[in-house]
């Protein structure tokens, strides 16, 4: 345990206006870096931050998530501030917003950050949906815009999930694969259906929340969401896995044997219903495992797929 020298907590909270020492003292504890820097930093830090109209708690937060913004000039942090404020999302949605991720403090882009934020609004309607896309997934703001794009397209095209519950979540938080894997293994199970496009948006799909689909464990995921075992997931995965690979692989693939692609069924999106489950190689054939329809539970399918795994495995790792 971190012992933190009375004095210098006591020199520390002299110096920074509404702060107490017993507040100080519980920071110094939990972040022992914090110990390195002078009264005289930490004093023009809180001072720009309380001019700012940031409260106490949100600034020692700030400090505790993020101690070198005590080495910042102030001037930068304030222009980034100014940056947040431009954002329209409403001061007290601001402060949140920096005292949650106070790295964004080190952002002062101000075109970026504004093309960005009219990116977002364009697919998401409101300026308080693009706080809420942030607060819950900041890589927002550095993501490439095409990954981005792609995730929109996904959780709002393919699955058809409602804009209010993609912006509750923290999907934008997780890369393509995952969304993908978790959203298909439901899909095979029976366990999602995308909404009908002609169904009223009121109307309950019975699908698991957008939040327990992507936001869990990998166990929790498997067990409370799709009612099976980790393992069965974690085989799924792995299948899962070589199934976009050897996906990728025929998309750019032009020697591949023109008998070979005539005599299998043409391949459709990985969602839909008969196409194939994964592809693997052996002796210069092809192995196939075919797709679960969505109407089939997938334990069956699982049970016998886990039999011949690690052989699989063995033979193509």
């Amino acid at each position: 345990m971190c012992i933190v020298d009375i004095a210098e907590a006591e020199s520390i909270a002299s110096t920074i206006e509404e702060a107490d020492k017993e507040s100080i003292d519980a920071l110094l504890v939990a972040v022992p870096e914090l110990t390195k820097y002078s009264p005289e930093q930490w004093h023009r830090t809180t001072k720009l931050l309380h001019s700012e109209g940031i409260e106490m708690e949100k600034i020692l937060s700030i400090i505790g998530g993020h101690p070198s913004i005590l080495l910042r000039p102030v001037e930068k942090i304030a222009e980034s501030l100014h940056c947040w404020r431009s954002c329209q999302f409403g001061d007290g949605n601001m402060k949140v917003l920096v005292s949650a991720h106070p790295y964004l403090l080190d952002y002062t882009n101000h075109g970026q950050l504004a093309q960005r934020v009219a990116f977002l609004h364009s697919h998401f309607e409101t300026r308080k949906n693009v706080y809420r896309l942030f607060l819950n997934a900041p890589n927002l703001l550095v993501d490439e815009q095409h990954a981005t794009e792609a995730k929109i397209a996904y959780l709002l095209q393919s699955m058809r999930h409602e804009v209010l519950e993609v912006v509750k979540s923290c999907a934008f938080s997780h890369d393509l694969e995952h969304l993908r894997c978790r959203h298909t293994f439901l899909e095979r199970l029976g366990s999602f259906k995308p909404r009908s496009l002609k169904a009223d948006k009121n109307t309950p799909t019975g699908n698991p929340p957008l939040h327990q689909i992507t936001d869990t464990s990998d166990k929790r995921f498997a067990v409370k969401v799709a009612y099976v075992t980790l393992e069965e997931y974690e085989v799924f995965q792995e299948l899962f896995r070589r199934e976009m690979e050897q996906d990728e692989r025929y998309d750019t693939d032009d020697e591949l044997d023109v008998e070979e692609v005539e005599s299998e069924p043409k391949r459709s999106a990985y969602h839909k219903k008969g196409s194939f489950f994964g592809r693997f190689p052996q002796r210069g054939r092809v192995i196939v495992f075919p797709r679960i329809d969505v109407t089939f539970r997938w334990r069956p399918v699982v049970l016998a797929v886990r039999g011949l795994q690690h052989q699989i495995l063995d033979t193509f790792a």
